[in-house]
């Protein structure tokens, strides 16, 4: 997979476009995704996505594959929301995915999941930034505990740790409002 991620890097500065558009399709939807976690403005979370992609398409010859190159592009977008934060002084967790809806299910069982939804939405609002991120990047985006390490700059253990202590917190909580 490294040698994909840094084929696709060489590509991409040596200024293919198509390879940066098969980056961009991969990778810009989970990366909104996670910005607007850490972010309560998806205007924002818009724009670092944005620039995010530029720095890759402008800096990828600074991919040197020591992770994948998701965990790359995610790292960046990381520090980009890190500084809009510093500058605006504030962090706020969202999620807003009540948008998709599944035509199959009946309007009763519409309705529990939404509450089932809504019930989990507001057990995670309920942990610590760090254990939000770690329950995004885990469960949301998909990402190895090696991934995420790479992405928080901390050890695969930490991760393991903090992974394991947001589900407890969220098990406990949701025992509590009897999820259905």
């Amino acid at each position: 997979m490294r040698e994909q991620d840094l084929d696709i890097s060489r590509r991409i500065s040596g200024g293919d476009e198509t390879a940066m558009r098969i980056v961009y399709d991969l990778y810009s939807a989970p990366l909104f995704n996670f910005i607007k976690s850490w972010l309560a403005d998806p205007h924002a979370a818009s724009d670092i996505v944005h620039e995010t992609m530029m720095i890759v398409w402008k800096r990828s010859d600074r991919y040197q594959g020591r992770s994948s190159l998701k965990s790359w592009i995610f790292s960046i977008a990381k520090n980009k929301a890190i500084d809009l934060n510093r500058k605006s002084s504030r962090m706020v967790y969202t999620d807003e995915d009540l948008d998709a809806v599944d035509l199959d299910v009946s309007p009763v069982e519409a309705l529990s999941n939404l509450e089932n939804s809504n019930t989990i939405k507001q057990a995670v609002s309920k942990l610590s930034d760090t254990h939000k991120r770690m329950i995004h990047l885990a469960f949301y985006e998909d990402l190895s505990y090696k991934e995420i390490s790479e992405i928080e700059g901390c050890p695969v253990g930490t991760v393991k740790t903090r992974v394991l202590h947001a589900k407890k917190l969220l098990m406990k909580d949701l025992a509590t409002l009897k999820i259905k």
